[in-house]
């Protein structure tokens, strides 16, 4: 076979890029359809063919980002960082958000979207469940997401439901947190009582 013929053939199955100028004009969309375009990827190359507007992972393969963002913006979304237009319980990547609001939880936790990506964050008027009331910072963003992402789901008849230290430390350096302040923040949030050493 001619290995330089070979090489011209497209890749049917390619992830593209969005089409910008189409998507400039669209206010809101599907969470994982906003991840993607946050990973510069065209959502249409994520989509099922046969069942429109539905993420495809059976047949197509994201990119390990695209995986990773999906479940942080899963786990924000309701959060006062990340509201939803309307919300999908039993599906949460489906539920409908504003492409402003994407911004705005993305930037919080230290995300770099794409150059095509023009929505500007909306204004953070309030963070209700906090006892300081209007008062916000980056690093108090920072704090929420990471109780949002760690904390959720804690049970504290179960401690196996617990996050570690390390876990809730490890993941705020990666969102640009010097580890002295990720270290205090793990610390702030680690349950009361809650015994020591590792999960069973």
């Amino acid at each position: 076979m001619d290995n330089e013929n070979t090489e011209k053939l497209p890749d049917l199955w390619a992830v593209k890029r969005p089409d910008w100028n189409t998507w400039q004009t669209i206010q809101r969309t599907r969470l994982w359809k906003a991840v993607a375009l946050m990973c510069d990827v065209d959502p249409a190359s994520l989509e099922c063919s046969f069942v429109p507007d539905k993420l495809d992972t059976l047949f197509q393969r994201p990119t390990g980002q695209f995986d990773e963002w999906l479940t942080l913006a899963k786990s924000a979304i309701g959060s006062n960082l990340l509201r939803p237009v309307s919300m999908n319980a039993a599906c949460l990547e489906d539920s409908e958000v504003t492409l402003a609001s994407v911004a705005t939880w993305a930037g919080a936790i230290g995300l770099k979207l794409p150059a095509g990506f023009i929505w500007q964050p909306e204004p953070i008027t309030q963070v209700s469940s906090w006892p300081w009331g209007r008062h916000n910072t980056v690093l108090l963003q920072k704090l929420a997401a990471a109780a949002d992402r760690f904390w959720k789901n804690y049970d504290p008849s179960d401690a196996s439901t617990a996050p570690t230290n390390k876990q809730v430390i490890d993941w705020l350096v990666e969102q640009s947190v010097a580890t002295r302040t990720a270290e205090v923040i793990a610390t702030i949030l680690r349950a009361d009582g809650l015994p020591t050493g590792p999960r069973k």
